[in-house]
């Protein structure tokens, strides 16, 4: 996967209104692609395991971590977590 894209992609994600963080996670070996902001390298692993239940059929789910909401929205290849402010 391109870096330059991955990052072009997390930065997109920031601009939007009360989004804290956003991570992008292999779906496949659960190692972070990128993250910013609130979102930590350490938050991938965690994330891929709460998805296996969180995401419903279409892939999209809800988790709390660290006292906040994580949008995720899984694809093929790719789970992308999105930080929002309480």
């Amino acid at each position: 996967m391109d870096p330059t894209a991955i990052t072009r992609f997390l930065d997109s994600v920031m601009l939007t209104p009360s989004v804290s963080g956003a991570i992008i996670i292999d779906t496949k070996s659960g190692l972070c692609l990128g993250a910013v902001g609130k979102a930590r390298d350490n938050d991938a692993p965690q994330l891929t395991v709460a998805s296996w239940q969180a995401c419903d059929n279409e892939g999209i789910g809800v988790v709390s971590l660290r006292r906040g909401m994580v949008m995720l929205r899984k694809g093929e290849n790719v789970l992308v977590g999105v930080f929002k402010n309480a």
